[in-house]
């Protein structure tokens, strides 16, 4: 290897350390820093680290309890539930944040690799703008889907690159496993898992694209398969049949693209639902660059990719902020191919005007930083004997009382809400049913949260709840009140207490 090209090599490697570091920083302070590790950053990720803390009990995802999302998640975070056993639940769900923020810094620092094949302008770019794209930031600081799905399109991205430069049939088998891999935590990961097998197919042929399709297909099995051989029809259901019947949401088209810019964030909110000229501006930047890649023949996988990701992303029944990260190394690496075929002075400023959409939030939200979560107050009310309820799976763990509830044969749902899309989903004609009318998981809930010797309620919006189930929660006594959180008490309603295996 001449000094030339050992140099250049270098080079690409600080360039793309410089993005992980980043990326690291970013997601660290928008978490909130040493103080959000142990914060309530939402309900999914409960959910997720929960359903690893249930198996790590003995508790089969699908046969003893409801999961909307194919085990690969469960899978990963396992191995810090298991640390449960010899520490605290915060302890654990802290550590296993920490290992999503350097997952987060790996994705940016592939997506600057994936780029460095384009100038080093090129991985300079792509790897700025993934760090700081608030689309990826806003979930790679949590034990969230989207970081993992993520990391295995960009490391099989990367491995088939390699392979196709060394004319490796174990790079080619590798970058298989790894797009197969990524399949196994989110149903949308089929997506980009198709789009890139098909390029295959017309890149490389037809025997190229079937090894990796069959590596990508023995991978997936083997993280689904044991869980399909112990329930096969309940995973089909929740999975698959549950989520494809998801009542339409309210968001707008607009809507969805201000949030996978990150526009939504920026934009006052009389404007937050409109198309914004910040996110119009955007918009046109992207389809530029996306443009110029594909008439240079760069990056046009990743052209396609974004294509195909934004389809199921405005099309999908329903959209929350975090499906955003979905796309976000796909623009990234779009954005970057663009601006490398661009003189200097207009890549610059092509750059920076992606920036100005894509990564402006992240700016703002740092300036932001949780709430910290005050487990001390509220475990100073909560009962030492009996089962604490809760509406999100997250305040049992950083209250340490996921673990004490599973030990103790408490019934523990890990996602509450997501039982409204397989309990009366839809009515007598067969019509998505919302959740605030939906009576059957309205009365299942109100079982569960009246059922222990405490109840934690920590969710301002989200839950869904009618006005039955408000009232009957309201008479509850309350025990503590700290900010919006509350303990309440309704004694009498008995222990709680699993009489046999786990129930959803």
């Amino acid at each position: 290897m001449g000094p030339a090209r050992h140099h250049s090599r270098a080079g690409g490697w600080v360039v793309a350390g410089a993005a992980g570091l980043l990326a690291l920083l970013v997601r660290w302070y928008l978490g909130g820093g040493l103080a959000g590790l142990r914060g309530y950053h939402g309900y999914d990720e409960g959910v997720y680290f929960t359903s690893a803390l249930s198996l790590s009990h003995g508790l089969v995802p699908y046969r003893d309890f409801l999961f909307l999302h194919p085990p690969g998640i469960t899978v990963a975070l396992l191995p810090f539930a298991a640390l449960t056993h010899w520490t605290s639940d915060p302890a654990a769900f802290m550590t296993a944040r920490v290992a999503f923020m350097l997952v987060g810094a790996a994705n940016a620092v592939l997506v600057a690799r994936i780029a460095l094949r384009w100038g080093t302008r090129a991985a300079v770019v792509a790897g700025g703008l993934y760090g700081l794209s608030y689309a990826a930031a806003n979930v790679e600081y949590s034990t969230m889907l989207e970081p993992l799905g993520s990391l295995g399109l960009l490391a099989a991205a990367a491995s088939l690159l390699r392979s196709a430069e060394q004319s490796s049939r174990a790079w080619e088998l590798a970058g298989g496993a790894l797009l197969g891999l990524s399949l196994v935590v989110k149903i949308w990961d089929v997506v980009p898992a198709v789009v890139v097998i098909g390029w295959l197919w017309l890149t490389r042929g037809r025997a190229g694209a079937a090894r990796v399709g069959l590596a990508a297909t023995a991978a997936a099995g083997l993280v689904l398969l044991p869980f399909a051989l112990l329930a096969t029809p309940r995973m089909v259901r929740y999975v698959v049949l549950d989520q494809l019947g998801r009542p339409p949401g309210q968001a707008t088209v607009a809507t969805r693209l201000g949030g996978i810019s990150g526009v939504d964030v920026t934009t006052p909110p009389p404007q937050m639902v409109g198309w914004s000229p910040l996110l119009v501006g955007g918009l046109v930047v992207v389809a530029f660059c996306a443009a110029r890649a594909w008439q240079h023949g760069r990056g046009r996988l990743w052209v396609v990719l974004l294509a195909a990701q934004l389809g199921v992303l405005v099309l999908s029944p329903s959209y929350f902020l975090h499906y955003a990260a979905f796309s976000a190394p796909a623009a990234a690496l779009v954005v970057a191919a663009g601006a490398s075929t661009l003189r200097l002075v207009p890549a610059l400023a092509t750059s920076a005007a992606a920036a100005a959409a894509l990564c402006l939030a992240t700016a703002m939200m740092i300036t932001r930083p949780p709430a910290p979560f005050p487990a001390d107050r509220i475990d100073a009310h909560l009962p030492q004997t009996g089962c604490i309820r809760s509406d999100s799976p997250a305040a049992l763990v950083l209250l340490d009382q996921a673990s004490r509830n599973l030990d103790a044969g408490c019934r523990l749902p890990v996602d509450l809400s997501g039982q409204t899309y397989d309990v009366g989903a839809r009515d007598a004609s067969g019509r998505p049913v919302p959740r605030v009318r939906n009576t059957a998981w309205q009365r299942a809930a109100l079982r569960y949260l009246t059922s222990g010797s405490a109840t934690v309620l920590v969710r301002p919006v989200g839950n869904g709840f009618d006005t039955t189930t408000r009232a009957e929660l309201d008479r509850m006594r309350i025990l503590e009140r700290v900010g919006g959180v509350r303990v309440l008490s309704d004694d009498g309603r008995g222990t709680g207490r699993r009489a046999g295996a786990a129930t959803s």
